[in-house]
């Protein structure tokens, strides 16, 4: 009995550990800028409305006022989505490449999955209106950084005039689950179930009602698209068919054998044709 106790308390103990950690990720170093791509790059900073200084970098195009706010993934940073900006900046638009919190060189706060990042991406929309005159945004948005662009979409729908959301989860429970089967597997998928409740309290907020899907309802579908792996196994293929079944009408492309944001990678040609295609659909680059 002893010994069914102890392993209890070491089975639990790790689970809150391994849940404070998912709140207050590793945060990776910087790998890759704009600038060993050979495009302009500028430091900058600005601040959230719950007073947090986030930072990032500014890829300027000038004389144009069409500008790529570029959201990374959980325990990544603003390189992740470097090489997109640069293609980006060459098709005309100026990119704000961010660091969340809790992540990269921006301030120390718990990380809230998409959820508490929302406010970042206002922030960073907020930045880019008083830098540019009149701008027609882009939001990119990879995993973590596409739930936090349609959560914010769904607190204020007119911040962007275009969407792309890359491997996006539907509901957070089945994310943080994703995340441990992505890691381990099916077996560390249901060990490690759990911590979806005990990181509720520690993160302050209750995951099992953080819903992407639930959100996308309020943005106009012509407006979104969807970059999916079909063998995701982070966000499974069904949270992508699930989120769309919330916004009819909006466009997903498959990305075949590409596994959770993949595709950019092991099908680029697809993934920027496809991003091109979306943004000339709503009259943002030539065709």
């Amino acid at each position: 009995m002893l010994w069914v106790s102890l392993a209890v308390l070491i089975y639990v103990g790790a689970l809150l550990a391994i849940s404070w950690a998912f709140i207050h990720p590793y945060r990776l170093p910087i790998f890759l800028s704009p600038g060993a791509l050979g495009v302009p790059q500028e430091e900058v900073e600005f601040t959230t409305d719950d007073g947090l200084t986030l930072r990032g970098w500014w890829v300027g195009k000038e004389g144009s006022n069409r500008v790529a706010l570029l959201a990374h993934g959980f325990m990544m940073n603003r390189c992740e989505l470097t090489p997109l900006a640069a293609t980006l900046w060459s098709w005309g638009f100026s990119c704000l490449l961010i660091d969340f919190r809790a992540h990269g060189r921006s301030a120390k706060a718990k990380c809230g999955m998409g959820w508490r990042e929302k406010a970042d991406v206002l922030a960073a929309v907020r930045f880019i209106r008083e830098r540019v005159q009149g701008p027609r945004i882009l939001l990119v948005g990879s995993s973590m950084g596409a739930a936090a662009c349609a959560f914010a979409l769904a607190q204020d729908p007119r911040i962007a005039e275009a969407v792309v959301l890359d491997s996006c989860y539907s509901r957070l429970a089945s994310a943080v689950g994703g995340w441990w089967r992505f890691l381990g597997g099916r077996l560390l998928g249901v060990l490690l179930w759990p911590c979806v409740h005990l990181a509720g309290p520690l993160a302050g907020f209750n995951p099992l009602s953080v819903d992407v899907g639930k959100a996308l309802g309020s943005i106009p579908p012509e407006n979104l698209l969807f970059l999916h792996g079909t063998q995701d196994t982070l966000a499974l293929p069904e949270e992508a068919k699930r989120n769309l079944s919330f916004c009819q009408g909006a466009e997903i492309v498959w990305l075949e054998g590409c596994g959770h944001s993949e595709g950019r990678w092991i099908r680029p040609e697809e993934y920027l044709k496809a991003i091109r295609t979306h943004l000339a659909n709503l009259r943002l680059i030539e065709p």
